[in-house]
């Protein structure tokens, strides 16, 4: 077999072990944080948990939104959605083409810079998923490190609902200073619907200066589109940023309101 072929096996077989464990039955396990009670919808579902605490950063057409989320539908309310690990926005077999060109070990770097991925999924803003940044992972071709929430075939979030997702930063102004930016994107069919991108500055204003250990902040939009993924990009301003606990993700919010 070909250097070439077996780099595309192997990158075929990491991205489809990789979707296949990121699910929304696995528990993901279990982070700190604010917050408690269930968020997915269903009739047992305890209401608002984040009680319109945080910043808020939410757009909507392109124009910010006034006002304090409060998350109070997660994704889980559509059905079994489930999660997938990227880069430049990209899941599925484009990934997999763009992997396979850069070779196995950043194949293998790439899904292992998310840690608990389904915990965007359970359900529960007392737990998160993990970004960590790893010194040469971006290397020219990979801008970011991604985490989607994939929905069912044939079901979308209709426009007007939301896709926000918490978000904290474990070292405070430490990894802010190696971040360029975090956006949240929508998509459907893979084509990008509408984004919203918060820079390290930007995220500075908002946070303030001392550690965040808590969601505490929520970026998102207030959709004018249908979608069928929502995604959160992390894209580091430091190529040799080697940061283990660079940035906590929350439940993806499909819908909510704003106080």
């Amino acid at each position: 077999m070909s250097g070439t072929r077996k780099l595309a096996t192997l990158a075929a077989l990491l991205l489809a072990a990789a979707m296949s464990a990121c699910t929304s039955n696995g528990d993901g396990g279990s982070g700190g944080g604010g917050g408690g009670g269930s968020i997915d919808g269903s009739s047992s579902g305890g209401g608002p948990s984040n009680g319109g605490n945080g910043p808020t950063n939410i757009t909507q057409g392109g124009n910010p939104v006034t006002g304090h989320f409060v998350c109070t539908t997660g994704a889980r309310a559509y059905g079994d959605v489930t999660t997938a690990v990227g880069a430049n926005g990209l899941v599925g077999g484009p990934l997999s083409t763009l992997l396979t060109s850069l070779g196995g070990t950043t194949a293998v770097t790439l899904l292992n810079s998310v840690t608990q991925p389904d915990n965007v999924i359970d359900g529960k803003l007392s737990t998160y998923a993990t970004f960590a940044l790893t010194a040469g992972l971006i290397q020219g071709t990979l801008d970011s490190v991604d985490l989607s929430v994939l929905f069912p075939p044939g079901t979308t979030v209709p426009a007007g609902k939301y896709a926000v997702y918490g978000l904290s930063f474990p070292n405070g102004t430490v990894n802010l200073s190696l971040l360029n930016s975090v956006t949240v994107a929508t998509y459907l069919n893979n084509v990008q619907q509408e984004s919203n991108t918060l820079t390290s500055t930007l995220l500075l204003g908002l946070l303030g200066q001392g550690a965040i250990t808590e969601p505490a902040v929520w970026l998102g939009v207030k959709t004018t589109k249908p979608y069928d993924r929502a995604t959160v990009l992390l894209t580091p301003g430091v190529i040799s940023a080697d940061v283990g606990d660079a940035m906590h993700v929350y439940e993806l919010c499909v819908d909510g309101t704003l106080q």
